[in-house]
């Protein structure tokens, strides 16, 4: 066995707990950089969730159920289902555009009717990726059971604006998708299913709102997603009857 000096021992002695003393510091260094981010993050949801609620608050019901339908035999004269699912459906546009601007390395682009090979086009959602000259495009849908006539023109839709955006910016990858917004994780869909094989087979992508918020960078967990929109849910019924 080799025989060490007492000052060489002393000195690998100091060395190993200057090295645990580090390796703590680094530590203890990342942990409150970690739990800084997610109280960041939780700040961020915090404020959309504000934002939507006061989206919800301002929307207005005027178009009611008429004499001749199940629902006014059952219900009577009341804000029309169909009518608060379109209203509704607007809100993921809202939220989408929100979430993305909390990044700052992301930019929002111009969205709404476009200019697209000389037809007007209505564009849901564009943005930039800054750093790694990415362009996302969105088309979003709360509702993926499309029929069967506005499937394919969906996909075409998608097509010309993504082969546009390509000639628009050769510099940048294009990603096109749609967004099926009112879904978090495809695991959960029993329905819906034969749609989002059609899509992909013409070539364009189904995001839903997990695959989105990897792409923004953001986390908001699923169950607090879905108990989120349950609350929105409940307001809506309360403003259905004139409670708020």
């Amino acid at each position: 066995m080799q025989n060490y000096s007492k000052h060489i021992i002393h000195e690998l002695c100091e060395d190993i707990i200057n090295d645990i003393l580090c390796n703590k510091m680094y530590i203890k260094d990342m942990c409150h950089d970690t739990y800084t981010m997610n109280q960041h993050n939780d700040e961020l949801i915090s404020e959309i969730k504000r934002k939507c609620l006061l989206w919800v608050d301002n929307l207005k019901f005027t178009t009611n159920t008429k004499p001749g339908s199940i629902t006014y035999l059952l219900y009577g004269e009341t804000p029309s289902h169909q009518s608060k699912n379109i209203k509704l459906g607007r809100l993921g546009e809202y939220m989408s555009k929100e979430l993305i601007k909390l990044n700052s390395k992301l930019e929002l682009m111009n969205c709404g009717i476009q200019n697209i090979n000389n037809k007007k086009k209505d564009v849901d959602l564009i943005f930039m990726d800054i750093e790694y000259k990415i362009i996302n495009y969105y088309e979003l849908k709360s509702n993926i059971e499309l029929d069967t006539e506005k499937l394919p023109a969906t996909i075409n839709k998608c097509k010309e604006i993504e082969n546009s955006l390509k000639e628009t910016y050769p510099d940048y990858k294009i990603n096109c998708a749609i967004l099926n917004w009112s879904v978090y994780d495809r695991k959960i869909l029993t329905s819906g299913l034969s749609n989002i094989k059609a899509f992909e087979k013409g070539g364009v992508k189904i995001h839903h709102m997990e695959d989105f918020f990897n792409i923004i960078k953001i986390y908001w967990s699923e169950e607090d997603y879905y108990s989120f929109f349950r609350k929105i849910g409940s307001k809506i019924d309360e403003k259905s009857k004139g409670k708020i």
